[in-house]
């Protein structure tokens, strides 16, 4: 029994490796940690085409976001260039607010603030009512 027990404890004792996010600790703001999936798509606009794919491995690590779009895209710089990654693709930390995504509601008003998200239409510029 005491064996098995210090066994259990030399591994707990183990130092693990550090996670993405540690690595990352030094950029502030949003960024994308690391490769989610085998292979992550490379587009050339939030609603683009995609222009290239990368490995896991080959994907670089801690990269800075410098845009999001309303479709939840992300825009990151890879060997040099400005491009856009699905966000189920990748390991993200996001960080603040949003900005909220204004548009009419079908079937309804635009001021109204109908569904189940809460706070639907905050920070929406209100529209002016149509005159029949």
């Amino acid at each position: 029994m005491t064996g098995k027990f210090l066994l259990v404890t030399a591994i707990c004792l183990l130092p693990l490796p550090a996670a993405a996010a540690d690595t990352c600790a030094k950029i502030a703001g949003d960024v994308v940690l690391s490769a989610r999936t085998p292979e992550v798509d490379l587009y050339d606009a939030p609603n683009g085409k995609r222009v290239n794919t990368v490995k896991r491995d080959a994907f670089p690590a801690c990269l800075a976001i410098a845009s999001r779009a309303p479709n939840m895209m992300i825009q990151v710089t890879v060997n040099g260039s400005l491009v856009w990654v699905p966000p189920h693709m990748v390991n993200a930390r996001l960080t603040g607010k949003r900005p909220a995504i204004c548009r009419n509601l079908a079937m309804g008003s635009g001021d109204s603030k109908v569904g189940a998200t809460r706070a639907l239409g905050e920070d929406c510029p209100k529209q002016e009512k149509s005159k029949p």
